[in-house]
């Protein structure tokens, strides 16, 4: 596997001195550019987009912020991947960042083996939310969808919660409590009853269409 190349911006040095000290001896990942800001993140990927494949980013940022420098890079850079590392458990920074086109949120409460496997994942063009962000995901999701005359149960819009999280259907059973197999059964009827041909259209519809954030 090729080395992960990572970009880290964070506008506080002891925060980057620590989470480069838990990537130090990790595997198959470097740190190889630091950025204050998103503008500082931007200018530096104008000459040297071709070497990173992850952003880790902070949101609140001085000058431009995560969120605005993730949507710079979502729209010119789409081979970079972002990856929320944030204190915000929110929902507002979660939803803002993830419209914003970031692939994983993870708290900078994380532990070091966490955080790899969220750079890991993303590189990969994966999602990945920390547990926190997952359930704050779904209790929105479950709160938004009360009051409107939704298509889908209140177990599929839990299942496709789970399926915007990135989750596989042995994992989303394991959350659930029920068999990989009615995950799936659960996965075919919302394909059908939203008219979408396959997952990512099913994540898509709901987005647009404020199932889900």
């Amino acid at each position: 596997m090729e080395t992960i190349k990572l970009l880290l911006a964070d506008d506080h040095l002891i925060i980057r001195d620590g989470i480069k000290l838990m990537l130090k001896k990790s595997v198959g990942i470097e740190i190889v550019a630091e950025a204050n800001n998103g503008a500082e993140v931007i200018n530096y990927l104008e000459k040297n987009a071709n070497k990173i494949d992850v952003i880790l980013m902070d949101i609140n940022m001085p000058i431009m912020n995560g969120i605005e420098a993730t949507q710079v890079i979502s729209d010119s850079y789409k081979n970079i991947k972002v990856l929320a590392l944030t204190m915000h458990a929110e929902e507002t920074y979660i939803i803002n960042m993830l419209k914003a086109g970031a692939l994983g949120y993870v708290l900078k409460e994380a532990g070091t083996d966490e955080l790899i496997s969220a750079i890991k994942t993303v590189a990969n063009g994966q999602k990945y939310y920390s547990n926190e962000v997952s359930v704050t995901m779904i209790n929105s999701l479950m709160s938004d969808n009360k009051s409107k005359d939704s298509q889908l149960s209140e177990r599929e819009l839990e299942v496709l919660a789970h399926i915007a999280t990135g989750k596989t259907n042995k994992k989303i059973g394991e959350k659930l409590c029920i068999s990989g197999r009615t995950v799936e059964t659960h996965r075919r009827n919302i394909l059908e009853k939203l008219d979408v041909k396959n997952t990512a259209e099913m994540i898509r519809y709901a987005i647009e269409n404020k199932i889900i954030a």
